[in-house]
């Protein structure tokens, strides 16, 4: 598959697959910026994921895909994903069900 965003760079991409190990569940975070108006609700889901080198990596999603996850994603699933690197985790950008 070759992708081709031209407003946005290509940096940290990633694609995975493996076997989600942990329960799903929704989290909502609250956080407050220096102004009232600046307030956020945002609901995330965490994923352990084991890749077939038995490798574990914490994925993280957010907002519409966060909630998609949680109604359709279950332990033991196969997934497929493709993300941006963090320093301790992988933002999920989009996600297949196998």
């Amino acid at each position: 598959m070759l992708l081709y965003r031209e407003k946005e760079k290509m940096i940290n991409l990633c694609f995975l697959s493996g076997r989600v190990e942990n329960k799903i569940d929704l989290q909502f975070i609250y956080y407050q910026r220096k102004t009232v108006l600046e307030k956020k609700h945002i609901s995330m889901v965490e994923i352990e994921l084991q890749m077939k080198n038995k490798q574990r990596i914490i994925l993280r999603a957010y907002n519409e895909i966060a909630d998609w996850i949680y109604q359709n994603i279950k332990q033991k699933d196969y997934i497929f994903i493709q993300g941006r690197l963090h320093s301790k985790f992988i933002e999920i950008e989009e996600i297949i069900l196998h």
